[in-house]
């Protein structure tokens, strides 16, 4: 039987993301597949496995999960705008097309374009993707097919074409996130005009944008937040929305999605996998919320938001900025005022869900100042006599080439656990470190963990019981390094606290089914109580301590940038007899989330429910105050001093 192609309409959540254009591929009447006598370049995988192919006789398959990099033939030599198609059949397929190096400089020398569906499919399963409309960087570039599979299977892919369609646009310079040289279709990035529809769902067919903008705005109405956010953050962000049922283009319609999302500003609430923006990469140093105590007198405390000091740096690359050195301003703003305006271009911004919190936008402003700043303020510090020289300005275009080491930003200045601990150079961390703390004396019995996740499942693997096994039996005092929390699970986070404190039920979450209506107005007393109580036999219980816990233990946790299961830790720590918490208050993202995603790797996530105390009180916007608030102090970090670690040691002493 003859292979029929067809195009179809996806019921409302799938035409958000596919394309009106017409397919490329032909097919002629036994339902072979033609590629059209115009394409600039081809692929048919002969050399593959052969079966029912779209195009020839074989097809290449793709084992989960990759991706797998497909060498193409070079682009032609010439000035013209390109668009790519291929089929696939199985699982999803997240494929990108990669159009010249990423190390090329100067910028830009590489684009990253995305496939999304374009609505056809085949008799026979197979379905088409292609991008949008694309100017590449440079005449004659490299190309590279990146293609990963979803599903323990993987996926067949077939027939890639690339012809001309569209017209050409010249890379363009510009200079700041919404710089008026750049289209609607763009965003100013990393100095030049990028192309936002290249890596974004297509637009919705204008029988359909708006239904799939009401679509949109009725799963955040449904399903985001709990108490406080629902009542003081939904309608701020939404008011927007509705507007993108008029866009024009891709970017505009997506970016407007997007920036709703950020304006939840919820540590749950994210969005991921899109926009790949290449160039000028990151700055290889890695900036703390601290307390600028030796440069006040120049330039003081802003007030609204803590100072910003280097806590560690890469040993390349770093313009000269070493631990205690300060980050006064970017682009004349406030370090986190900078971070946190680019709402409406950074889809991976990030947010702390108590107001206060500003540790993730300090953590990204090693990518963000590269990607969108112009100018840094800096102050450097002399570690011999503790002074300070006079603010510094630097151009963001005259930074050094990117490092081949960039250390991760992880909130620790240093680690305290010797060869046991993780690289202080890289700071890459991958999994628990345990052990004795360096500098104190056997007889103290210290012991020192270092951990960022929360990961712990049901008959899973635990980590974390040959530690907890040794400080039952050996130590009298821990130090719990949890300063970065990237939560994990609920049963994590009870399993930790279960030697260090008696067992209490401290509350419960309410789930994924209490948003409309039980959160859009404060609950009474009455009702929040009744809402513990129906919650409080449940598993979504949190029940944390033990009865067999060791009552004459000292814990110190250490905290900066919490949330979620990290946020649960802290409080089912916090106020038990011998634990003290010491640094910053956690996101208080006391909610779960739920994950929309769809081809490109484009995912967005909602949080959703809120958490109940045994009081009736929602926990949800109210992070997790230390017992200690405490900054890293630039005197401190100068001569290589832990400030809030040195406290807590204090404390166990």
């Amino acid at each position: 039987m003859a292979r029929r192609a067809r195009a179809f309409a996806f019921v409302v959540v799938s035409v958000a993301f596919v394309s009106g254009s017409a397919h490329a591929l032909s097919f002629d009447t036994s339902g072979q597949g033609r590629f059209h006598p115009s394409a600039v370049a081809t692929e048919s995988f002969e050399a593959f496995a052969e079966g029912s192919a779209v195009e020839g006789r074989a097809f290449r398959r793709i084992a989960s999960p990759g991706p797998v990099a497909i060498p193409l033939s070079p682009l032609p030599a010439k000035n013209a705008s390109y668009r790519a198609t291929m089929f696939a059949r199985g699982n999803r397929v997240n494929a990108d097309l990669q159009i010249g190096s990423p190390s090329v400089a100067p910028e830009p020398g590489y684009l990253s374009v995305r496939f999304f569906p374009t609505g056809v499919v085949t008799s026979d399963g197979w379905y088409e993707i292609a991008t949008a409309p694309f100017s590449p960087p440079s005449n004659g570039a490299a190309m590279v097919l990146s293609v990963a599979a979803e599903g323990a299977d993987g996926a067949d892919i077939d027939a890639f074409e690339l012809r001309e369609e569209g017209t050409y646009r010249e890379t363009r310079a510009c200079s700041r996130a919404a710089d008026p040289v750049c289209s609607a279709d763009e965003f100013c990035s990393a100095g030049y005009c990028r192309n936002g529809s290249a890596n974004v769902p297509p637009l919705p067919s204008s029988d359909d944008r708006a239904t799939v903008a009401r679509y949109l705005e009725t799963r955040i109405r449904t399903f985001f937040g709990g108490g406080y956010t629902r009542q003081n953050r939904l309608e701020a962000a939404l008011v927007d929305l509705p507007s993108i049922a008029q866009a024009n283009d891709a970017w505009t319609f997506w970016n407007g999605f997007v920036t709703a999302i950020h304006r939840l500003r919820d540590w749950h609430t994210t969005v991921s996998g899109v926009v790949d923006v290449g160039g000028r990469g990151g700055f290889p140093i890695c900036f703390v919320e601290g307390d600028a105590d030796l440069s006040h007198d120049s330039v003081p405390a802003d007030g609204r938001y803590p100072d910003v000091l280097v806590s560690h740096a890469g040993p390349e690359g770093n313009s000269g900025l070493k631990a205690g050195d300060r980050l006064v301003a970017v682009d004349g703003l406030h370090p986190i005022a900078f971070a946190e305006s680019l709402d409406g271009v950074d889809w991976a911004a990030w947010h702390s869900t108590d107001p206060a919190g500003h540790a993730e936008a300090v953590e990204r402003l090693r990518i963000l100042i590269r990607r969108w700043a112009h100018t840094i303020t800096v102050i450097r510090c002399d570690a011999a006599s503790l002074a300070c020289g006079a603010s510094e300005t630097l151009s963001v275009d005259d930074l050094p080439p990117e490092p081949a080491v960039y250390p991760d930003c992880d909130h620790r200045p240093a680690y305290h656990l010797g060869a046991a601990g993780p690289d202080p150079v890289t700071h890459y961390i991958d999994g628990v470190y345990s052990g004795p703390l360096v500098g104190t004396d056997p007889t103290e019995a210290l012991y020192g963990m270092v951990f960022d996740d929360l990961r712990l499942e049901p008959n899973g693997v635990n980590a974390y019981r040959s530690a907890m096994d040794t400080f039952r039996v050996n130590a009298k005092g821990v130090v719990l390094d949890h300063r970065t929390g990237n939560g994990g699970t609920v049963l994590g986070a009870e399993f930790l606290t279960k030697l260090f404190r008696a067992p209490s039920m401290l509350g419960a979450s309410t789930g994924l089914n209490q948003t409309l209506g039980t959160f859009d107005v404060p609950l009474s007393p009455p009702d929040g109580t009744a809402l513990f109580t129906a919650r409080a036999t449940t598993s979504d219980a949190f029940v944390v301590g033990d009865a067999d816990h060791r009552s004459d233990l000292k814990v110190a946790l250490l905290l900066a940038r919490d949330g979620s299961a990290s946020d649960w830790l802290a409080y089912g720590l916090s106020g038990a007899a011998n634990v003290r918490t010491f640094g910053r208050t956690t996101a208080g993202a006391f909610s779960s989330y739920l994950a929309f995603s769809s081809f490109g790797g484009f995912t967005f996530r909602i949080a959703s429910g809120d958490f109940v105390e045994a009081s009736g009180a929602l926990r949800l916007g109210r992070g997790i105050a230390s017992d200690e608030e405490i900054l890293p102090k630039q005197s401190d970090l100068l001569v290589g001093k832990d400030t809030v670690y040195e406290r807590a040691l204090a404390w166990l002493r």
